[in-house]
């Protein structure tokens, strides 16, 4: 069968997804936000974790990989639409949601991949109960060190340090439209 899934001819593994991320200009050093779809990427030998360890393979540890650890859930359900809840539940959610915390709160809506990124080690995550980011790497602790609670994707975000860094993003199968590098602009414009 020369053709599997989704047209490939090999499976994408650690080794094959490296090269690929050289060729697309991602090297050694880089500071790098990527937004990924795992199901866009295709069939990979070892999944969210082998897509991981090629991005880390390839900035190696002189380089900063950051993702969206978002965690939507922690809001507030007058304001849910995905699926929306009954408003008489609303007070009872209130009062009975797990607080935030960075070491086990799971991501929300932003898949797989940076799921098991918050987990990798050597990972930390910001401080953020909605909108929190995970960074490995040399400037993690710049990047998510000191994130605002009120302005969680504007100019006191691991946004404007990436920014400030001038780093690079990475559309990992993912379209623009879930690009959060424009949250900052949409802070700065207002």
């Amino acid at each position: 069968m020369e053709k599997t899934m989704k047209g490939l001819k090999t499976p994408n593994t650690v080794q094959s997804l490296t090269h690929e991320l050289e060729n697309l200009g991602v090297n050694k050093g880089m500071v790098i936000l990527v937004h990924s779809s795992l199901s866009s990427i295709g069939w990979v030998n070892g999944g969210e974790v082998a897509v991981i360890q090629a991005l880390l393979n390839v900035l190696s540890e002189d380089g900063t990989l950051v993702m969206p650890a978002h965690s939507a859930v922690l809001s507030d359900p007058a304001h849910w639409e995905a699926p929306p809840v009954p408003e008489e539940w609303w007070q009872t959610i209130r009062d009975t949601m797990p607080a935030f915390h960075k070491a086990y709160t799971p991501t929300f809506g932003i898949g797989k991949i940076p799921e098991i990124f918050r987990s990798f080690p050597g990972v930390i995550r910001s401080e953020h109960p909605d909108v929190s980011f995970c960074a490995w790497g040399k400037h993690k602790e710049k990047i998510v060190h000191h994130h605002e609670l009120e302005n969680g994707l504007g100019e006191g975000s691991p946004l404007q340090q990436l920014y400030d860094m001038d780093a690079h993003v990475l559309l990992l199968g993912a379209g623009y439209d879930g690009n959060t590098c424009f949250h900052l602009a949409e802070y700065k414009i207002t």
